[in-house]
């Protein structure tokens, strides 16, 4: 369905929030879940399984006994008890945790009656989840690439893993037998193959596509999980992982692209949103198994599709006269009209003319998909891509709600530096009126763009003055950090005492402080008032200027004392709160000897007040200040063995080669 440019993207609903309320409502009129009919003392068992996944179980042995009792209980009803809204979620949220007799039982009952199970809403779902609880027993652990560099991190600050996480560790290191893990791999390629053949049924299924994207997915070693009452997309696409599958596997997800471009509805495909979704997941797996291939699909979906006039467009032009003439006013933000020939002399500079969009920039789900090809294109194709839909158009984009993202991704994505000077071009008399409308990520993607391909860092910086109101004027430039921080003019500035920090704000300062020449920024910072900068670095985005400050390669030794120092008699505030006490820890980490000795004194002499808070608790535990009120220089020493100690082990955890980096041509 077409879409206005103006509109704002829809975000994902919900459904597991209203899910349970609404079937206990719909129990109480005698409607036991839409789908297959059960029975009211079937209903009440299942909702009370579903009740305490909700509430939460904390052993993974509980979770397995609770698996294969409710799987038990579906002993010759498999098909029937899928197909039901109700029961269709409880084994959704369980069947990662059930033994292997019980999942291969689910494999025969399903694989007898695979088309309806396909098309099925209900039942669909529970065979999507078969499919990738499969891969992950039919790969196992052997079969997982390296961790990425965020799950090496320090084992006391690692966040508790989620559903996700933990049905895919069960799934992976458990033991089962080698005739189990067969099995598991001769399903997921039996459904694989089953939708390949059946495509011309599938691509528009708004179920079956679904199970058809899994399998994919899976077919190239990418794992995604599904989580039932938890949306899916990019939510879930931060615990995406790879994994080496057998040869076989690929070659057969390269025969989808192959069939699909053959077919004479290909052109249509990004502009409804099933068949764009399938596209975007094929893109992404031709990026691990074949780029050549990827090169290939990606331009025939740039030349036949995404380059499409839009049909609106096209009636309109017919009812303009044929002598119209539009050209691009090199001054103005958008292009003028030449209407001489139309309308009165006396009119001329003030008609504009609308930018005319490809078909693409119409339709929300074909935006996506460009987003997705700008993610996983190479070189050529990225440049591609840019000179034929966004040259000349980038600036206008940025200021849509519904394409912005776009511009985003563009912007992360540029490899060639003449290109991305184009754009920053383009979009540089624009930032003031991107700030104005709310549209800060482009902004942010601006900056960090600057930073990644070191180019035009000094006119980014000069851009963001003037946009802000700060620049020319010698006491207006001091307030660059507080404008920069809040994104808000010098004028709104004076009257706004509050402690909020713009998470878009705070991205770029910390891109900046990393630019070539950052001192302009610093000395904003370092003259700031400490009361002002701490109550800036006390707040959940403005915690992470302090880490790109003290790591900034550009700035000085003296510039970090400087600012360590400037914190000095606000270390206990900022040890006492959440955000606060990761800043006092990246101080007292980049803090010299002397330095080390003065924050332990200021935190030392408020030890009640430390004990009291549950952050400064833990400071007052790892800095060992009990030991520091015995002995200063004896707590020097041990801290500093303790500091020793700790390196060999960071550097032992690394591998030679990490996640990222096997990711690195998904995502740049």
């Amino acid at each position: 369905m077409q879409t206005e440019n103006s509109g704002k993207r829809k975000r994902p609903k919900k459904k597991g929030k209203k899910f349970m309320r609404n079937a206990k409502g719909f129990a109480k009129q005698g409607i036991f879940g839409r789908g297959s009919h059960i029975d009211g003392e079937q209903f009440n068992y299942f909702i009370n399984i579903l009740d305490a996944m909700k509430a939460g179980l904390e052993d993974v042995e509980e979770r397995v006994n609770m698996a294969n009792n409710v799987f038990e209980q579906t002993k010759d009803h498999e098909i029937d008890l899928a197909a039901n809204q109700v029961v269709s979620k409880a084994l959704e949220s369980l069947i990662g945790f059930v033994d292997a007799p019980q999942l291969e039982r689910f494999f025969t009952k399903f694989g007898d009656s695979l088309r309806p199970m396909c098309s099925d809403p209900f039942a669909s779902h529970v065979l999507q989840k078969m499919v990738e609880i499969a891969f992950l027993r039919g790969l196992g652990q052997t079969a997982a690439r390296e961790p990425s560099e965020d799950d090496l991190s320090d084992p006391a600050k690692k966040a508790k893993p989620d559903a996700a996480q933990v049905e895919e560790q069960y799934n992976l290191e458990t033991e089962f037998s080698e005739e189990h893990r067969e099995q598991c791999r001769q399903f997921v390629l039996r459904i694989s193959k089953f939708m390949l053949n059946n495509l011309e049924d599938f691509v528009w299924d708004a179920c079956a596509t679904h199970i058809m994207r899994t399998a994919i997915l899976c077919l190239v070693g990418i794992h995604v999980p599904k989580i039932a009452f938890v949306k899916g997309g990019a939510e879930l696409a931060k615990h995406r992982k790879l994994y080496t599958v057998p040869e076989e596997w690929p070659e057969v997800m390269k025969e989808y692209p192959q069939r699909l471009e053959m077919w004479p509805q290909f052109a249509d495909f990004p502009y409804q949103e099933h068949s764009s979704a399938l596209l975007g997941v094929i893109c992404l797996s031709l990026s691990v198994v074949d780029k050549n291939m990827l090169k290939h699909f990606g331009k025939k979906i740039l030349m036949e599709s995404l380059l499409k006039p839009d049909d609106a467009t096209n009636a309109d032009d017919e009812d303009k006269p044929k002598d119209l003439k539009i050209e691009i006013d090199d001054e103005g933000d958008e292009p003028a009209t030449n209407e001489k020939a139309v309308t009165p002399a006396t009119e001329d500079d003030n008609v504009k003319a609308k930018i005319v969009l490809p078909k693409v920039f119409h339709y929300q789900c074909a935006v996506i998909l460009l987003e997705t090809l700008l993610t996983v294109a190479g070189g050529k194709l990225l440049t591609q891509l840019y000179a034929m839909l966004f040259s000349g158009r980038v600036a206008h984009l940025a200021l849509q709600q519904q394409t912005n993202f776009a511009v985003q991704r563009l912007l992360q994505h540029l490899k060639e530096v003449p290109d991305f000077e184009s754009v920053f071009d383009e979009l540089q008399p624009q930032i003031e009126h991107l700030l104005k409308t709310g549209l800060t990520g482009v902004v942010s993607a601006l900056s960090a763009a600057c930073l990644r391909l070191g180019a035009k860092q000094a006119q980014m910086i000069a851009a963001l003055q003037a946009a802000l109101h700060v620049a020319g004027d010698k006491d207006k430039s001091k307030m660059f950090f507080n404008c920069l921080v809040k994104l808000k003019p010098h004028e709104l500035i004076a009257d706004d005492q509050s402690a909020f920090v713009h998470l878009h704000g705070s991205l770029i300062v910390q891109h900046m402080l990393q630019f070539n020449k950052p001192i302009f920024l610093v000395n904003c910072i370092l003259e700031l008032p400490a009361v002002q900068l701490a109550q800036i670095l006390n707040t959940p985005n403005g915690s992470h200027i302090v880490d790109a400050f003290l790591q900034s390669k550009y700035i000085g030794e003296k510039s970090r004392e400087r600012l360590i120092r400037q914190l000095d008699g606000f270390y206990v505030d900022l040890a006492i709160t959440r955000h606060g006490s990761r800043v006092m820890e990246q101080c007292f980490k980049a803090a010299q000897e002397a330095q080390k000795l003065r924050m332990a004194k200021e935190l030392s002499s408020k030890i009640n007040m430390l004990k009291g808070s549950p952050y400064g608790s833990l400071i007052h535990s790892k800095y060992r200040l009990e030991t520091y009120k015995l002995s200063p220089s004896q707590w020097l020493a041990s801290l500093g063995q303790q500091l020793e100690q700790e390196k060999p082990a960071q550097t032992k955890k690394r591998p030679a080669k990490t996640a990222n980096e096997l990711f690195k041509d998904i995502l740049s």
